[in-house]
């Protein structure tokens, strides 16, 4: 499809352009659920942050399919299947929504499952409909307004007060995971040449048994 133009008319409105490039888009997934094949998905998000997953499913799909949210793993923060779990949400019929908060910088898992123990479950398969919005894109700033009672002007300073956070947060924590990986880097890069080191002593020691080794028996044949 033809990219849409976009107009800028104000600083603010060139702030919500230049974060649009750097936060994460919405992630759209089409799948089917079974008992014996769950789904899951990655969020890699730093901590404080807000996630949200908007769903679909079928009506008979109630209760029965369940979205697990599992914290990241170990120092690596890589996701862990058997981390902890910061939520789980039973499905609702027809359209719905769980949200979570990141405690902890790293791999999220985001799992569906299957209750084949429930009492409605007759093995049938579900149509799944997920996306997750991350951030800014994760707030109802519609519901806040009402509770807050914020004008519009005021409700979109807002909206930017938590862009800008956010983009701070992913900063962060690019520059966190760039450490992380620049000490990997190093640590393999030395063990590289501890190991040719050790391949160069093994050749060099490996030439000199050879050369003493056929300096012997020409000596011993000499002899002879």
């Amino acid at each position: 499809s033809p990219h849409k133009k976009i107009m800028v008319t104000s600083p603010g409105g060139l702030l919500l352009l230049l974060a649009a490039q750097l936060l994460p888009v919405v992630d759209g997934y089409y799948f089917f659920l079974s008992k014996d094949v769950p789904r899951c998905f990655i969020e890699d998000v730093p901590h404080d942050m807000l996630v949200m997953g908007n769903y679909k499913v079928p009506r008979d799909a109630k209760d029965i399919v369940v979205f697990v949210v599992t914290a990241p793993g170990g120092r690596d923060k890589k996701h862990d299947i058997n981390g902890e779990e910061i939520t789980i949400h039973k499905a609702v019929a027809g359209e719905g929504k769980f949200v979570f908060t990141a405690h902890d910088d790293g791999e999220h898992l985001i799992c569906a499952y299957v209750n084949e123990t429930h009492p409605l479950y007759r093995a049938q398969n579900f149509k799944v409909e997920l996306k997750f919005d991350v951030g800014e894109h994760a707030a109802n700033y519609d519901d806040m307004a009402k509770s807050e009672h914020l004008s519009a002007i005021e409700l979109e300073v807002r909206k930017l007060v938590d862009l800008v956070r956010d983009i701070r947060s992913q900063q962060q924590y690019l520059r966190e995971r760039e450490v992380t990986f620049r000490d990997v880097s190093d640590s393999t890069n030395s063990s590289v040449m501890w190991w040719s080191l050790l391949q160069t002593i093994v050749l060099i020691g490996s030439g000199v048994w050879q050369v003493y080794q056929l300096k012997t028996i020409f000596n011993a044949k000499k002899w002879d």
